[in-house]
């Protein structure tokens, strides 16, 4: 298949291009600086700079989207917000208006979501049919990003939402920032520790992602989230356990707000999501629990 990718230089789309190309797909990767990029994918892959260069004969047999700005890189000021939307929704737009264009409609669109969309709900058990608990900036978020890419539906293509939780690897995301901190015993207990996160390994990440591209037949929304979830405690206390160092540090919710502003509900908030869809579909999980995770990143 040739996959055209957005986010393939990302800490996912990396290890998700590796996968592709292993597989023996051919592969468009679209990035704002192709120089820096061509060093971060395969080398065989195409590197391109703006959707325009495809011309409307291109055959493209799948596309991934995976683009966006990260959400912990600075305060949500009204203009990283817009920073923060564009990079998600402008891209989703962009690639729909590409495939109204192509004269040979892709076959799927994988397109991410995170199960932000749910909102800050608590301990309420959450499945892909569970409304947003909470309409906040990461409800508003997702939403817009999933509301944008489901017009392809309407042009015949397959379309995948994989709204993702905390991804764990040791090369990027959460744990490749706390990792390190870890390491340096200076890991610490976020807030009352009592929210919960919804992680899941970048191996299951993967997988998910290439069932989504090479399985007709799979369509609609899906969390990308491991069978078990967890409290910020128990995630702080596994961790530290893992690297062999004490638990003891506390950062309180009211210097987080005081610091990250609205940002802080990245950390305070939390979702207990699970993989329902997934798990009825028959998706095996290589690692379901987080001891697992952390002992095969770990070693």
């Amino acid at each position: 298949m040739k996959i055209l990718v957005t986010g393939g230089t990302g800490f996912i789309g990396q290890h998700l291009c590796r996968r592709l190309a292993a597989h023996g797909h051919e592969l468009i990767v679209l990035s704002r600086r192709p120089r820096r990029s061509v060093k971060l994918v395969p080398e065989e892959a195409r590197v391109i700079e703006n959707l325009d260069v495809l011309e409307s004969s291109e055959r493209i047999d799948a596309i991934v989207n995976l683009a966006g700005e990260s959400l912990f890189a600075g305060r949500w000021t009204t203009r990283r917000k817009k920073v923060l939307f564009d990079s998600r929704v402008g891209v989703t737009q962009a690639l729909v208006s590409l495939v109204s264009r192509l004269e040979r409609k892709p076959a799927v669109m994988v397109s991410g979501s995170a199960v932000g969309f749910y909102g800050n709900a608590g301990n309420t058990e959450l499945s892909e049919e569970s409304p947003a608990r909470k309409k906040d900036f990461g409800y508003l978020l997702c939403d817009a990003w999933e509301q944008a890419a489901r017009p392809v539906s309407r042009q015949g293509v397959r379309l995948c939402l994989i709204r993702t939780g905390i991804v764990l690897g040791r090369d990027g995301g959460m744990l490749g920032r706390l990792w390190p901190l870890y390491r340096a015993g200076l890991g610490a207990m976020v807030g009352d520790g009592h929210q919960w996160i919804s992680w899941i390994h970048i191996d299951d990440m993967v997988a998910i992602l290439v069932r989504a591209i090479e399985t007709p037949g799979v369509e609609g929304v899906f969390n990308a989230t491991a069978p078990a979830p967890v409290t910020q405690r128990d995630f702080h206390h596994g961790l530290a356990r893992q690297v062999k160092r004490p638990a003891l540090l506390k950062v309180p919710s009211v210097a987080l707000k005081l610091g990250l502003g609205e940002m802080s509900e990245l950390l305070l908030g939390g979702q207990r999501v699970f993989p329902r869809r997934l798990e009825q579909q028959g998706f095996v999980f290589r690692f379901p629990d987080l001891a697992s995770a952390l002992a095969h990143l770990g070693n």
